[in-house]
């Protein structure tokens, strides 16, 4: 068995717990915990002076996806958690390397871990910033907080003292086994992929950072979709984990009282709470392949077309009852929905203008919303119904 050992005792220059510190929607210990589960860790153990709050957190996360967990005040049961043949992983407190890194380094996956004391130079600024953290091995090197070795050294922490430091002593039990020593270069070791959480700004510019490059460069040729990406960029550090739901929950509400203006005969408001609710839609979806990105995660695809399928089918009979308010019977109205499948089908063009601008479909309701408000709704999806044909049809089948 793979098991995980992290901690959440030391605390931050500003007093917070390390572990505690928020970090892009999630605190340290969960992204420790994620790690540990992304290098295939089936049980995981959390050394902690009082298991509460944010590790209680932990464990229903953990236990919910199947994973034991186990909070513990000490060292002493961890002898009887991890047996001789087991791999211990072991993560220095409010230490967030970067996975790539780390897999590597250890080679996790489900060959197996390779066994190693991960080190770097005693010069290094991680070193010298944190000696007590990233601790001297040997004249030259210094741990650099991340461990992998055999379960058995776990077996003689029962000679120790209870309240002893139980990583710095894994550490040396794994040094004294034999466990292999391994440098990670001064490229893989920068602010960007190592991340010691000892202060609140540093880890809000590692959050920062991480943001910045998980983010989809802004095209401007779909300004509803540039905006939706501004929007989950300032607000993804409070709301990664809910914020696909509530976006996503609030694109239908918007979508359907966007129907029911335009069945009652008010098609300009209906068009415009429609595209609120595309706009909102679209906010869901970012969201979730951001976290996805930050994460390094595929993005869960079944729940995204559910939702983009809904809000399409939604904006479809907004357009029908615009042109034809219940209880109106007009054939016509097809003209609509058929207009808004055309600018779907452009958008699948690639990265060209065209399809960037079709796939925005938030601004095509807000713009059809205006020319509503001037009495002008047929004419303009005629036009544009039109232009989609022609710019369908010269683009050819091969795209």
């Amino acid at each position: 068995m793979r098991i995980g050992l992290i901690a959440a005792l030391r605390h931050s220059e500003d007093g917070a717990l390390r572990a505690a510190l928020p970090l892009a929607g999630r605190s340290v210990i969960a992204w420790q915990a994620a790690l540990l589960q992304t290098l295939g860790c089936e049980r995981v153990l959390c050394l902690a002076e009082t298991p509460g709050g944010t590790v209680l957190d932990l464990q229903h996360m953990l236990e919910a996806q199947g994973v034991q967990f186990h909070a513990l005040r000490g060292l002493a049961a961890i002898p009887a958690l991890v047996r001789a043949e087991d791999d211990l992983v072991i993560l220095a407190d409010g230490l967030v390397p970067d996975p790539a890194v780390v897999r590597a380094f250890t080679g996790g996956g489900e060959e197996g871990l390779q066994r190693m004391v991960a080190t770097i130079p005693a010069d290094h600024p991680l070193a010298a910033a944190h000696p007590d953290v990233f601790e001297r091995i040997d004249a030259t090197r210094h741990w650099c907080g991340v461990l992998v070795m055999r379960g058995a050294p776990a077996q003689r922490l029962a000679d120790f003292p209870g309240d002893a430091d139980a990583v710095s002593l894994l550490l040396r039990l794994a040094l004294q086994t034999g466990t292999p020593t391994g440098e990670l270069a001064a490229r893989e070791l920068v602010p960007e992929t190592w991340l010691l959480a000892d202060s609140m700004e540093g880890v809000a510019r590692h959050e920062s950072a991480l943001i910045a490059a998980a983010a989809p460069p802004t095209d401007w040729r779909a300004p509803g979709t540039a905006l939706a990406s501004a929007a989950v960029r300032a607000l993804v550090p409070r709301g990664l984990e809910q914020g696909p739901v509530i976006a996503g929950s609030a694109a239908l509400v918007l979508l359907l009282i966007g129907i029911m203006a335009a069945a009652f005969g008010f098609p300009a408001a209906g068009l415009a709470l429609a595209g609120a609710g595309l706009l909102a839609g679209e906010i869901s979806h970012s969201f979730a392949a951001l976290a996805a990105r930050l994460r390094r995660e595929g993005v869960a695809a079944g729940t995204g077309k559910v939702l983009a399928g809904a809000c399409d089918l939604l904006a479809g009979v907004t357009l029908w009852f615009a042109l034809a308010p219940f209880p109106d019977w007009e054939p016509l109205a097809a003209l609509g929905p058929v207009t808004y499948a055309l600018a779907r089908l452009a958008a699948r063009g690639g990265d060209t203008a065209l399809a960037a601008a079709a796939s925005d479909r938030a601004s095509l309701l807000f713009v059809l919303s205006l020319a509503t408000g001037f009495g002008l709704l047929a004419p303009a999806l005629a036009c544009l119904a039109l232009g989609l044909c022609a710019a369908l049809l010269l683009r050819g089948p091969e795209e």
